[in-house]
């Protein structure tokens, strides 16, 4: 087994991307054409090689925290983590397999470097993490599995998303494209800024994804407003063929009885069923935020938080240190609401 750094070629680049494809904790998260887009020139892809085959791999984001380097999760993405061909071999032999793979890119990590990451809700195998001193938290997310029948995902929404899709429309509530991801990015801070909340991404970050996801897969930024041209709410989504994702929004909450954010999103789910297989809503944990994606129908799915500080036998004043970057870490890391 032999573990490496995957060299900045298009052909390995490639063959890395066609991994994403076959492995299925691979989503666009992974690619390098989105990491290019979120973390320019700040991240690495361990490769672990079988002869000339590749078989597994982990993008790692190092970033700059109060003075010290860490390897956390890049802006604007949810799950990164380790990714790997799919296995035919039979339940017992594909864990101890997961072992060697995990403990192989484990080993590669720097001893004096916190990280935290987010994995893909299909690595549910934490243990080898575990056994080397990260901790983990189970966090959620909302799926809907199938796209392709609409009138499906319908009926298994609960009555008051349906009931406020309706009453939105009969208000006169319209949903339009929006001019620009702009347009979007103004109603999240306002949101944020309104709850009190800070704004952890900047509008050229998003500027930089929207261009990248226009060329190289799919987005969609969509405006709920009135009769009067009051915007009551906006979304931003983004999609390939395997996964449409709820990547962030806003609401005016003086506008929030007029059940805009809900007739918004179940027109992205609309547009989705025609482009993707999968709709994924991006959380959330935030307890009011949950409610109103549960109610659109979503199944419910966990995934993990893991994460290290720098080393066993470092100094307490160290371990402090490494606490405050990871509760930093995890702020940047929290999904956009």
């Amino acid at each position: 087994m032999s573990i490496q750094e995957l060299d900045n070629t298009p052909e390995a680049r490639q063959a890395y991307d066609r991994l994403v494809d076959l492995s299925p904790a691979g989503s666009m998260y992974c690619r390098t054409w989105w990491l290019d887009a979120v973390a320019p020139s700040q991240y690495t892809i361990l490769t672990l090689q079988e002869g000339e085959n590749l078989q597994a791999a982990w993008p790692l984001v190092s970033q700059d925290i109060n003075g010290r380097r860490c390897i956390g999760m890049p802006p604007l993405t949810q799950k990164l983590g380790v990714l790997s061909t799919p296995s035919t071999a039979k339940y017992a032999e594909k864990l101890s397999q997961e072992h060697t793979i995990l403990e192989g890119f484990i080993r590669r990590l720097p001893a004096d470097t916190a990280i935290e990451q987010h994995l893909h809700e299909s690595l549910t195998n934490w243990l080898p993490f575990y056994w080397n001193g990260f901790q983990q938290t189970t966090r959620y997310t909302y799926l809907i599995p199938d796209l392709k029948n609409l009138d499906s995902v319908w009926k298994l929404m609960r009555t008051p998303a349906r009931t406020r899709v309706r009453n939105a429309s009969k208000r006169g509530v319209r949903v339009r494209e929006a001019r620009d991801v702009a347009e979007v990015f103004g109603m999240y801070a306002m949101t944020m800024k309104r709850q009190g909340m800070p704004v952890l991404q900047r509008l050229e970050q998003v500027e930089r994804l929207d261009e990248a996801c226009a060329k190289n897969a799919g987005r969609l930024a969509l405006i709920a407003e009135d009769a009067q041209g009051r915007v009551h709410a906006a979304a931003y989504m983004v999609y390939d063929a395997r996964c449409a994702f709820y990547l962030l929004g806003g609401a005016d909450p003086d506008l929030r009885n007029s059940g805009a954010q809900t007739i918004l999103l179940w027109e992205a789910i609309t547009f989705a069923s025609r482009t993707s297989e999968t709709f994924d809503f991006e959380g959330s944990m935030i307890q009011g935020v949950e409610s109103a994606l549960r109610d659109l129908g979503g199944i419910q799915t966990p995934y993990s938080r893991i994460w290290r500080e720098r080393s066993r036998r470092q100094s307490s004043n160290l371990r402090r240190l490494s606490g405050r970057v990871l509760r930093k870490l995890a702020r940047l890391a929290d999904p956009v609401e």
